[in-house]
């Protein structure tokens, strides 16, 4: 088994504006947020559209306004890539299975897809820790 990374590096940088009012836990901060976030599978699938993004120091919170989709960053994603189509995918240690009985979807990854800013500024944070 792959050795997990601790969160360490995400809490050096500095807080952001909570702009989605995201419930914070104790020692967690906002550090990245983002609107109008696309995002998929790793194999396309859509899972969100003009979604609200948020990256704390210790999860990833992403609302499509439908769900709210939530991983921890240390503990469950394992890498971080900036695809040639002007994406970014995100691989997990395990699989994630949502969906209904008839219909269920099963990920490995998220592939984002930001405006040209917020990609640059979320790939610079997250390549880093990885």
């Amino acid at each position: 088994m792959p050795v997990r990374k601790i969160g360490g590096c995400l809490d050096t940088l500095p807080a952001v504006r909570n702009r989605f009012n995201l419930p914070l836990e104790k020692g967690e901060k906002v550090i990245f947020t983002a609107k109008n976030v696309d995002f998929t599978t790793e194999t396309g699938r859509w899972l969100g559209v003009n979604s609200k993004l948020t990256l704390t120091n210790r999860r990833l919170v992403v609302d499509n306004g439908i769900g709210v989709w939530t991983v921890d960053i240390p503990d469950e994603v394992k890498a971080c890539r900036k695809n040639n189509d002007k994406s970014v995918a995100l691989d997990l240690y395990d699989s994630l299975v949502c969906g209904d009985d008839e219909h269920p979807i099963v990920m490995t990854g998220f592939v984002f897809m930001f405006s040209k800013k917020d990609e640059a500024r979320f790939t610079e944070i997250m390549v880093n820790f990885f």
